[in-house]
């Protein structure tokens, strides 16, 4: 409807009745459009769309009843108000009008205030409903796309949330998200190395919302784990990431796990979800790891704890991990299921039914139809064929018997302000001769050695800035800010390794372009328990078989033996 010039078919075989109703009609500004029975109004309504219809009853060819009636049937979805006009008093007529379509209902002799105050009512109604009407096609177009935009987007957000739950053997796994997008996250990947890593997470809230943390994550665990990082580093680097990505009221409640099947070891950083546990496989629990550190995205880097807590484990046991909405999942008596009735499910009396499957057919039983959470569960089982799994079909066995061979790499500061040269050189020794077993202390021997070299070395910082936690921070500071502002200087390091027994001496030489240091008087004794500088040497001597600086200091050379 055109709200300045609201147009009018006036109908009535009458002229002086279709003159007095032209007059009251112009006067509120609308044009007017004259029928004089009810076939030429059917035909002037398809022809002229008019916005109000003033129709009357008693005309020849065809009444008004059906007039209207053949208009209501032919307003394709607008709205369009019929005021039937009428002398008649009888209620059965205007009975007969409503069945007709008719919207309101006019008396002869006209009234002009009346006629007026009708058609503005009924004119407000039409315009209300073209507004109505243009919504719900907007809303319809937008419901549609919608549907298709979520339909990619599940498709896309559930190869991610499930990423390697299908392919790894032994591994079982159930997530029930409460919505399309959940705020479950089950993850897995094989280190370089051969160990499982697996996360399992939990961002708050429900929806979108909730999992718009999903991508990054997935993307990072996967690449930090295929580059051989540690879950405690990948742990650290995820909380920086989440830290400045997410708004403050989002956090990532989260479980990493790493399972090494070959030397029976699981490793375990629990950031706010329900305990680890591991079973025999009589079912019954015989350890567990708590969460003793806090969501990852809530505190800074400077705050956040890497520490991890190492359990081992014997071939055939079982390792379970679950989010809060499996504990909370509730109970159709009222309450909820509770880390009492998940526990319970570790029992021996439930064989043959194994813990992961009593878990999913009790909280089936007893939850009812109400709201649910988003739940995940994991089952891991240490076997012999988790262990083929991680391992590398590409690795040639000759190159994993000890063998000598040397390399070396120069990198300058260029080359450092924008690359970590450890997750490269680690995955290097591994891969080359098969240092598995040892590449924990072969990381941190690695990135003592390369840490020092480049921040005291190359940048010139001073390790006593780290002497308090507000130290550290500013130490961390002007180290992002020297790297940044670009410069001269290098590292140089070199590896050689020669076959000793059974196994091998590795030789790690690092020198850097910086003044050195006095060494003869430094790192001979041991840090303060709880001091934040002055651990790297007395470190370093704990995991290293020798370490001798030289020179000025500025070069250093660390041995490990290996069987």
């Amino acid at each position: 409807m055109n709200p300045l010039s609201p147009k009018v078919l006036v109908v009535d075989d009458d002229l002086t009745n279709r003159m007095i109703l032209s007059s009251i009609v112009e006067q509120l500004g609308c044009s007017v459009v004259l029928a004089t029975d009810g076939v030429e109004a059917v035909r002037l309504f398809e022809s002229e769309a008019p916005d109000l219809v003033l129709m009357d009853v008693i005309m020849p060819n065809m009444d008004g009843y059906e007039a209207t009636r053949r208009i209501k049937n032919t307003e394709h979805g607008r709205f369009t108000p019929v005021i039937v006009v009428t002398g008649l008093q009888d209620p059965e007529e205007i009975q007969r009008g409503i069945a007709a379509g008719a919207d309101d209902f006019l008396h002869k002799p006209f009234n002009p205030i009346v006629i007026q105050s009708k058609m503005r009512a009924m004119l407000r109604i039409r315009e209300l409903n073209d507004t109505v009407r243009t919504q719900n096609q907007e809303l319809q177009v937008f419901r549609q796309q919608r549907i298709q935009e979520e339909a990619v987007a599940e498709k896309i957000f559930d190869s991610i949330v499930h990423f390697g739950a299908s392919d790894v053997p032994n591994v079982r796994s159930h997530i029930a998200p409460s919505t399309v997008f959940n705020g479950d996250l089950l993850l897995m990947a094989f280190r370089s190395t051969g160990e499982l890593h697996v996360l399992v997470g939990d961002f708050t809230g429900h929806g979108l919302s909730a999992a718009i943390g999903a991508v990054p994550v997935s993307d990072m665990f996967c690449t930090m784990t295929s580059n051989g990082f540690s879950i405690g580093d990948i742990a650290a680097a995820l909380n920086d990431r989440l830290k400045r990505m997410l708004p403050p009221n989002i956090f990532f409640a989260a479980c990493l796990i790493s399972v090494d099947a070959i030397e029976k070891r699981m490793t375990v950083w629990n950031g706010g979800l329900p305990d680890v546990l591991v079973a025999r496989p009589d079912n019954t629990i015989r350890a567990r790891t708590k969460s003793h550190h806090v969501p990852i995205g809530i505190h800074s880097s400077t705050d956040f704890k890497r520490e991890t807590e190492t359990i081992d484990l014997v071939e055939g046991d079982l390792i379970y991990a679950c989010t809060d909405g499996l504990i909370d999942s509730p109970i159709a008596a009222g309450g909820r299921f509770g880390s009492v009735g998940y526990e319970a499910c570790f029992d021996a009396e439930l064989l043959p039914m194994r813990p992961f499957d009593c878990v999913l057919e009790t909280i089936r039983e007893i939850s009812g139809d109400g709201p649910r959470d988003d739940t995940t569960l994991i089952e891991i089982q240490v076997t012999k064929a988790l262990a083929r799994a991680g391992a590398d079909p590409n690795d040639a066995k000759a190159l994993r018997i000890p063998s000598p061979w040397s390399m070396s790499f120069d990198f300058n500061r260029a080359t450092l302000k924008n690359f970590d040269p450890i997750p490269f050189l680690l995955r290097g020794l591994v891969e080359v001769q098969g240092l598995a077993r040892h590449k924990e202390r072969l990381y941190t021997v690695l990135s003592e050695l390369f840490n020092n070299a480049l921040d005291h070395g190359v940048l010139g910082l001073d390790s006593r800035l780290k002497s308090s936690a507000t130290g550290f921070s500013e130490y961390l500071a002007e180290r992002a800010r020297r790297l940044a502002n670009g410069g001269e200087g290098y590292v140089r390091i070199w590896f050689k390794h020669v076959p000793s027994g059974e196994g091998g001496r590795l030789r790690i030489r690092v020198e850097d372009s910086g003044p050195g240091f006095d060494f003869r008087s430094s790192g001979n004794g041991s840090a303060s328990e709880g001091a934040l500088n002055g651990r790297g040497i007395p470190l370093l001597r704990s995991l290293c078989d020798s370490i001798e600086y030289r020179g000025r200091g500025n070069e250093v050379e660390a041995v490990l033996e290996w069987e």
